[in-house]
This record gives structure tokens, sequence and C-alpha cells, in this order.
């Protein structure tokens, strides 16, 4: 089972660092890992790994992936990066530098800088401002950083190595399981797509949140429906 973190455990925070799992969330996936000896959990998601980890505050059991990929927690603790990324540093300070300049200060906006991947925050901005200076944002990466790539989220454009792909590292999860295993991926943004496109067809996708075009098979409300599900699973598992 491999899950996605905002929007899919937890509610989407206008301050992302307050963003706490949703009650029963960390309950749920530690039970899991009580009642099952074959269940293997993932967590992937954009955040830092450190970011999420103190978030979810479960210390053995998960596997954690952070920046859509670029960053992987390892069995002995070591976080793990593409050696290919310092490649990218140069583009990535060229762009960092173009926010910096650009991005009013008081105006609704927020750059998230991860290091690797750099985000335009404009969930509390004015409409009409945030069209353009998202705009401007997008035509400057496409003129004078190409080989990043830019994703649409949600309120937030985020410009990263092409490396970030959450169906990679999925796939990756895949490939060190048994071939009998069946994988569940729950995620509800754009970025999620990656990985429900490279599930099999014994695999299962679940789209967290509104309807809306996917490769998902299936779809629940919420966050606070994915934790009915882990109820349900854990419940399930233990008898």
């Amino acid at each position: 089972m491999a899950l996605d973190y905002d929007g899919t455990l937890a509610e989407i925070s206008a301050d992302p660092s307050r963003a706490l799992p949703c009650p029963g969330a960390r309950d749920e996936l530690t039970r899991l890992l009580e009642v099952s000896a074959h269940l293997r959990i993932a967590i992937i998601t954009g955040r830092r790994l450190e970011e999420v980890r103190r978030l979810l505050q479960i210390k053995r059991g998960v596997a954690f992936s952070g920046l859509h990929g670029l960053e992987r927690l390892e069995s002995d603790g070591r976080v793990t990066a593409p050696p290919q990324l310092a490649s990218y540093v140069p583009e990535l300070d060229k762009l960092r530098n173009w926010l910096r300049a650009k991005v009013p200060q008081n105006r609704g906006f927020w750059i998230e800088d991860k290091q690797f991947t750099l985000g335009l925050h404009y969930r509390l901005a004015e409409p009409a401002e945030a069209a353009v200076l998202c705009a401007a944002f997008e035509a400057y990466a496409a003129a004078e950083t190409p080989r990043l790539k830019l994703m649409h989220l949600k309120m937030l454009i985020e410009a990263t190595p092409p490396l970030a792909n959450k169906g990679s590292i999925l796939r990756e999860y895949k490939a060190s399981l048994p071939a009998s295993y069946i994988t569940a991926y729950f995620g509800d943004d754009t970025t999620d797509e990656d990985a429900f496109a490279v599930l099999d067809p014994n695999d299962f996708g679940v789209l967290v949140g509104p309807p809306r075009p996917t490769h998902a098979r299936f779809r629940i409300n919420g966050p606070s429906a994915t934790v009915a599900v882990l109820r349900t699973l854990a419940g399930a598992l233990a008898n």
C-alpha cells in the first residue's frame, strides 16, 4: 500500500507546516503494520522527507519517498537522492532568484524552497493577480530554465527536475516485492496520476477527493475516507 500525504492522509492546509494527519490516520497505519506480516506501506509525497516524517510520527515499518521521488529513506536510515540532481542546480538557482525578485510580499503568495524543487503557492492571493504572476512564472521557466518540469498542483506551481516522478518510485517499490503482491495506491493530485499509471491490472488506484479524469479505478471523498478504509482493512486483517 502506497499513499500520498497532503490531500490523502491530511487535509490541504493554507499552512503546510501545520497539516497534521487526519485523526486516526497514524493509529490505523500503525495497526496495519501490527496485524499483517506481509503488508508493506510506503508514503510517496512531494514534501521533504524530514517534514512528512515529523508530521506523521511513525518511526518504524514505513518506507518514505519525498520530493515526488527525488528523496528516498533507505532501510539503514540514510536519505539518498539521484546523483544527476546536481546538474540542475544552476537552473534552480536562476529560478530561485527570479521568484525572490518578482513575488510580492504580503499579497497572499508564498515561495516554498525545498532545495531541489521550488514552489509558488497562491492559495491566499487575489485570483487576478495570481493569474498574472503564475503566467509570468511559467513564461520565465520555459524560456530560461527549460530543463525543469513545471507541475500544476492545488493552488501551487512547482518546478522540479524531470527526475521527479511518483510513478518511477512506485515502480521501484513494486519491483522489490514478490510478483504475487497486489499494490494499492491512494492519491489526490495530478502528480499521483504518474503512480496510478504504472499500476498493473491486478493492482488498484484510489483517487482521494472530488471526481475528475483519472487513471485510478476507485474514488473516495477525502482524507477522512482514507482513514475509514485503513480502519476497515486493519479490522479485516486482524480477524
